[in-house]
């Protein structure tokens, strides 16, 4: 647990060290875009059923909010996240703060999403507070980074994005080992159950929907 302490001490050693880690995986979004565009297939979903169901699992967390609220969404891609909540959750939504590595991603979610309440920046990490953030398949690839290198990464990651969140953080995460591909990282859930615990969250870890990932609510 020594490298999780040292996470919460200094939560952006790691960040300082991620854009030469992370440039590989954004290029390969980039390239995917260019060949899909804006669809599931254009963030590697095999279809838009199961990009549909993540969704709905992350969204439990805003089911009894009333609001109004505020949402960070790391990893935004081309802004489907979006798409999903805003005619779900209409004037509940005050603002929807989008963040990808990928600058076409973000070129794409700037000219497809006109609604003032969205904003999307390139970045490594949320720029401002909000009360919910969602890191959505965000850390699933990892390419030829080393398990060394990337766990640090995640959880510098992880810690500063719950600690711009007010009242949760919900991620998800592939489920392993399974039918393991290569530059994919797969996590143990109970390694970031304990990592959250140890942020001082409350944790409700889920698994109980078919797809091959796990999802974990972080709640203040």
């Amino acid at each position: 647990m020594n490298r999780d302490r040292s996470v919460l001490a200094d939560p952006f050693a790691a960040l300082r060290r991620a854009p030469d880690l992370l440039k590989p995986v954004a290029d390969a979004f980039d390239h995917r875009l260019a060949d899909w565009g804006a669809t599931a297939r254009g963030v590697y979903w095999k279809c838009e059923d199961g990009q549909q169901l993540r969704f709905e699992v992350l969204a439990r967390v805003l089911e009894d909010d009333a609001g109004p609220f505020t949402v960070n969404d790391l990893g935004c891609g081309y802004g489907a996240f979006f798409d999903f909540l805003a005619p779900r959750l209409g004037a509940r939504l005050l603002r929807f703060a989008g963040t990808d590595i990928s600058p076409a991603m973000v070129a794409k979610a700037k000219a497809r999403i006109a609604d003032p309440r969205a904003v999307f920046v390139r970045g490594l990490a949320a720029s401002e507070d909000a009360d919910y953030s969602f890191a959505s398949g965000t850390f699933n690839m990892c390419l030829k980074a080393a398990p060394a290198d990337w766990v640090p990464y995640v959880e510098a990651s992880l810690a500063h994005l719950y600690g711009r969140s007010r009242k949760a953080l919900v991620f998800n995460m592939l489920a392993g080992p399974g039918a393991a591909r290569e530059g994919l990282y797969y996590a143990d859930p109970a390694r970031f159950v304990a990592f959250c615990q140890g942020l001082g969250a409350t944790v409700q870890l889920a698994m109980d929907y078919p797809l091959d990932e796990w999802t974990i609510f972080a709640r203040r």
